[in-house]
Order: C-alpha cells, then structure tokens, then sequence
C-alpha cells in the first residue's frame, strides 16, 4: 500500500504538469518523463512517474467515462488543471489497488486547487469520491465499448470494426492495452541467447526464450521487481540490444548476407542497423543514416556500446547522398506508429486519420530516394510498425519504379516466424497475434540487373 500524505507529492504534482501539458500540445510520452520527470528523483519514484504517466495516458477514454457521469456541466467547461487531476485520481481509483482511495481523491483535489481555486477542489472532491463508489461497467454496443472500455480513439475504432469485425477488432485494443514485455536481442559476435540467459540469471536478472526469434529473450516480470539489465556486465559489455522481436524480424526480413554493404536510410536509434551489421560480418559494411543529428547522436553511443563498427551519416533518405552503392537498402519509414499503441499510449491520442495519408506521401518520397542507392541485384526493403492500409499496402502497390520486382524475404526469416508471411510475400505481424509482439509490416524488392 502507497502512503499517502496531506496534499500532493512531487510524483503525482510533476504528472499532472505533464498531463497538462500534454492535453494542450500532445508529444511523446518519452519527452514528457524526460522534460517533467525532476533529476533528483530515485528510481522509485521515476518508475512510479512513468505507472501514473502511461497508465493515465493508456486509459483515458475509460477515465473520461467514469468521471463525467458525474459532472453537472460538460467535460468542456473544465479547466486543464481540473480535468487532468480527475484522470489522474480516477486511473489511481480505478487501478491502482495498492493507492486508497481516499488517498487518489485528496492529492487530485490538492493538484486541482492550485491553479482552479476552490471550486475546482470542491468539484473534484465531490466527482471522484462518487467515481470510488459506483463503478463504471462496459457499454454494450461494441464501437462504444471499444472506444470507451478499451480507450482507444473512435476514428480508429471504427476503422478496425469496418477492416477486421469485431472480434479481431477487441482483440487488436486488448492487445494494445497489455504492457509490453522488454525484450532483448542477444549480440551473436558475443554471445548467443541461451548463454546470455544464463549470464542474466548470474547478475539477477531473469529472462525467458523469445516467441519466435532464437536469438531474443524476454525479461521476466518479477514481484517486488528485480535489478535493472541497464546496470548488468552483459549491459555494458554490449552482449545485447533492447529490441522487439518484431523490429528484429524486419531486419533479418531484408535478406543481409556476408560482405553486403547495408544501407539504413532511418537508422536511429540503431537496431536494425545492429542486426543486419551482424549478419554482414564485422567489417564496416553498415551505413546508418538519419535525418536528425540528435538522433544520431543516440545511435552512435548504441553503436559504440555494442561495438558495431558503422558508418553514420546525416542525411535526407528522399535525396539520399549515394549512388547504386548498396547490396542491401533497409527505410524503416516514419509512420503512424499505429502498430505500436502498446508501448506509446500518447500515440492514440495524437495520431488523427488524415495522418495516415501524410505520412503515405513522405514514405513513398524517401522510398523513391532510397532506391536510388540499391546496386543492381541488391535488394530494398520497406517497413513501418503500423498495420494501416495506407502506410502498407498502399505505399507496396504504389512504388512502381521501373527495374524493381517484389521479391519475398521470408527465406531469411526464423522457421517459426515464416507463417507472418502472406502470399504476396510481405511480412505482416499483428498485434492480435495472440504472441505478445508488435505490430509491423514489411515488403521487400529486388533491382533487377
């Protein structure tokens, strides 16, 4: 059980900063732990920061629900401060067991007063203490329950009951409210995964075989928790890279053979760099490129950590800076992020459906770019961690340049991963696999010649 003490602590005051600041300019989950998390704070609290963050962010549409059944005026008449303490208290209500409730309504009324006076604290007090006794239920009709109970958008919800029915369509939410499992890549130049398991158990951190990947391993959740693989010899060895077991096979997808030379045309923050540098051999025949130096900078002390030898380089990947230079050319576009709801709560709150065409036209920009730089008989390969026909399918049947040929990919893929494959060839994963990985698309080409 979390103590609580009178007022608000500096954990719950610095998320419902962030939740403000969120609500009126939406970004990324990340920048706000890093812009609002304080310095000082222990890695108790930063790991509470980020459950009341995420989860806040992850339920919002169920926490809305339970709130505004109460309001004697509509949820628009509310200021920032009060309405994000209401998600705040409500989500802590809701679940978080280990938080009383009389604890989640007292520090949200402390947070709404501070900027909405006594009023605020008087409406606060007054909805959320109602939000404790009388629990929300699920809607019936299944667009509502789905937009309400499993928080996500309507726009998306209604695409997906329209595109895949309403189980697949539960199924997808459910599996974009489930917590992502951390996942590593085993270093082959280091270790395989088997040994670096056991290493892991050495140092205290328990792990488990990836689902389709030999060469990933999942980290056991573990009650009361257990030591940070950040702080591991395996860690700072470079033994390993975090790293879905989807965005691993999209690597491996785009057919890396010894002595290629690779192109990553949106390489940061430098997996799938890691791994197709793996299997071209330990020669620097990896070029990572990105469009933004910051970026860079974090690939390079990625890169660095696990001693992969690249060549990096700022670069636009629509007017790429080579020629037919490359065996192998990997854009792992930017997308909706679709696919990856799981692990970026914030997305489904700031993603819109006119994105998705948006992003189609900058996908096919760097995808024309980027084959510029593919050698005859080289190959290039597309993906996006998003399942959207736009940014998919879409964007395969639109490329159409001229001595290119769609060319499967799924003989380099691990025998267990070879049923993502569809009869075209693509590798398409889905988050409703039932497997617990990310959702992710990929297509490959070969330039004839």
């Amino acid at each position: 059980m979390i103590s609580i003490q009178s007022g608000a602590d500096p954990v719950r005051e610095a998320v419902h900063r962030a939740l403000i600041a969120f609500s009126r300019r939406p970004s990324n989950a990340e920048n706000l732990i890093d812009r609002f998390s304080p310095r000082d704070f222990g890695a108790r609290d930063r790991a509470f920061f980020r459950e009341l963050l995420y989860g806040s962010l992850r339920w919002r549409g169920r926490l809305d629900a339970a709130y505004e059944r109460f309001l004697t005026e509509p949820a628009g008449c509310l200021s920032g401060p009060a309405r994000e303490a209401l998600r705040l208290g409500a989500y802590q209500i809701m679940f978080m067991d280990r938080v009383p409730n009389h604890g989640a309504v007292n520090t949200s009324v402390h947070l709404a007063g501070q900027e909405g006076g006594r009023g605020a604290k008087g409406l606060v007090n007054a909805v959320l203490r109602r939000v404790s006794r009388e629990p929300l239920g699920p809607p019936k009709k299944i667009e509502d329950r789905l937009t309400v109970w499993e928080s996500h958008p309507r726009w998306l919800v209604r695409r997906w009951l329209a595109a895949l029915g309403p189980k697949a369509a539960r199924a997808r939410c459910e599996a974009n409210n489930a917590e992502g499992p951390v996942v590593l890549r085993a270093n082959p130049w280091i270790s395989d995964a088997a040994s670096l398991a056991q290493k892991l158990a050495a140092e205290g951190v328990e792990t488990e075989p990836g689902r389709v990947d030999p060469d990933s391993l999942w980290i056991k959740p573990k009650g009361g928790g257990q030591p940070s693989f950040t702080k591991t010899a395996s860690f700072a060895g470079g033994a390993f890279i975090v790293q879905d077991e989807s965005s691993s096979l999209a690597a491996r997808f785009a057919g890396t053979g010894p002595g290629h030379l690779v192109l990553d045309a949106c390489a940061a923050p430098g997996g799938k760099a890691a791994v197709m540098g793996w299997m071209a051999g330990k020669r620097r025949a990896v070029t990572a490129a990105d469009n933004s130096r910051g970026r860079l900078r974090r690939l390079k002390i990625n890169c660095a950590r696990i001693a992969l030898p690249v060549r990096v380089v700022a670069m636009d990947a629509g007017n790429p800076a080579f020629g037919e230079a490359f065996d192998t050319v990997l854009v792992d576009a930017p997308c909706s992020g679709v696919g990856v709801l799981r692990r970026h709560p914030d997305a489904r709150w700031r993603i819109q459906e006119k994105d998705l065409a948006r992003h189609r036209a900058s996908q096919l920009e760097i995808l024309a770019g980027a084959a510029r730089t593919v050698c005859p008989g080289g190959w290039l390969t597309y993906s996006v961690c998003t399942n959207e026909p736009e940014e998919t399918d879409d964007v395969a049947r639109s490329m159409g340049r001229a001595g290119f040929v769609r060319d499967s990919g799924v003989a380099a893929l691990p025998a267990a991963a070879r049923a993502f494959a569809d009869e075209d060839g693509a590798l398409r994963i889905l988050p409703e696999s039932g497997l617990g990985l990310d959702g992710f698309f990929a297509v490959r080409w070969r330039r004839e010649g």
